[in-house]
């Protein structure tokens, strides 16, 4: 295979994408000392047969809305780029022979022109979007033409982890082939929380960017426990290399990956929504005051009122309304919720049902 572990050339986007960690000094949070990088080294190379380089030519960009950038997109020249997509190459993960690429969804967002992949091999191939899954921040490319990538005798199938629930504390590396395809680049870290997105992703400290976003998560014995994303100037509010990441679970893969392979995309379920107005959690820590109840929405018919501070939700504390937004969002349309209300001096318990957030018009 062309490549290896080891430091990506320099570039312009040095500053994006953090340099792959060199593995004769690699030590993991102090749990691997210079005598053992051999293995980490080996690890990565054995899964460089799957981990593949796209380059993606688009004519036009996704853009975020100014209201979502920092200081409401009056930063500095400097702090704005920050969020502006690099060129340069992204990863994806070869799922079969056929030529199926599993990447993250946010790789292949904008006005496309045309996707190139190119195998570890050095060969490059154009390829086409096959389907799609928002949620998961899941995409599924296919090679064009209709030679295969392996034979049936020579290929070997990913070796995705078992079903069972990786534990937070677990050492992961996160591998990418961005922003130098011909060789591999690896951040470590853990796995910092599990259950996010509904359980379907888990929460970890590895360095993703733009580079190695859509490629594999896996852990110390060379397993794939999941697929990075969820990075990029569609998720502002975490930045790139902010100490928390994402990446989407294997068994999420397993189950979701069959609809894709059929040209199926994974519509994403629609929001709930209790129907209030607050402000943003600031300083304070005292609950999510209401400024304004939405008529007609579940607050209204659960006896909400403006000026009410909602202390409580499901019986989870709630601090400000960044805290509540995520607990209603992490239940479904339909859910029969309770929260507790602050009026005046008293405590006010309540109930509802969530209903679907309503569409933009």
């Amino acid at each position: 295979m062309a490549g290896g572990a080891g430091l990506p050339g320099h570039s312009k986007q040095c500053m994006l994408f953090p340099f792959a960690l060199s593995l004769a000094f690699l030590q993991p949070h102090g749990l691997l000392v210079a005598g053992e990088a051999g293995s980490v080294a080996a690890l990565a190379a054995s899964l460089e047969d799957w981990v593949v380089a796209i380059k993606v030519n688009r004519s036009k960009d996704i853009q975020i809305p100014r209201s979502q950038l920092p200081f409401n997109g009056r930063g500095s020249a400097e702090s704005q780029s920050y969020y502006k997509r690099p060129e340069g190459y992204v990863t994806g993960l070869l799922v079969d022979r056929h030529g199926h690429v599993l990447t993250s969804n946010y790789n292949l967002l904008g006005t496309i022109k045309s996707v190139t992949v190119r195998l570890p091999s050095g060969k490059e191939r154009a390829a086409t979007v096959v389907a799609r899954d928002p949620l998961d921040d899941l995409a599924l490319l296919r090679l064009k033409g209709d030679g295969e990538v392996a034979t049936k005798a020579q290929w070997r199938e990913p070796p995705w982890a078992e079903a069972s629930p990786v534990a937070a504390g677990s050492l992961v590396f996160a591998l990418g082939r961005g922003p130098s395809p011909e060789r591999m680049n690896l951040s470590e870290g853990i796995i910092s929380a599990v259950g996010r997105n509904s359980s379907r992703a888990v929460q970890i400290d590895a360095k993703l960017n733009y580079g190695n976003v859509g490629g594999p998560l896996v852990d110390l014995d060379g397993k794939i426990v999941g697929i990075c994303g969820f990075v990029g100037h569609v998720y502002p509010q975490w930045g790139l290399n902010s100490g928390i990441g994402f990446a989407t679970t294997a068994e999420t893969i397993r189950r979701i990956l069959p609809r894709l392979l059929e040209g199926k995309d994974v519509k994403p379920p629609p929001r709930p929504f209790l129907g209030i107005q607050s402000e943003p959690a600031g300083g304070g820590n005292d609950g999510a005051p209401v400024i304004k109840v939405v008529p007609g929405s579940s607050a209204a018919s659960a006896g909400v009122k403006s000026k009410d501070v909602i202390i409580r939700f499901n019986g989870e504390e709630v601090p400000n309304f960044t805290r509540l937004r995520f607990l209603i969002f992490s239940r479904k349309v339909g859910d029969e919720v309770e929260f507790v209300v602050r009026r005046g001096e008293k405590e006010i318990t309540l109930k509802g049902v969530l209903g679907k957030f309503p569409e933009r018009r």
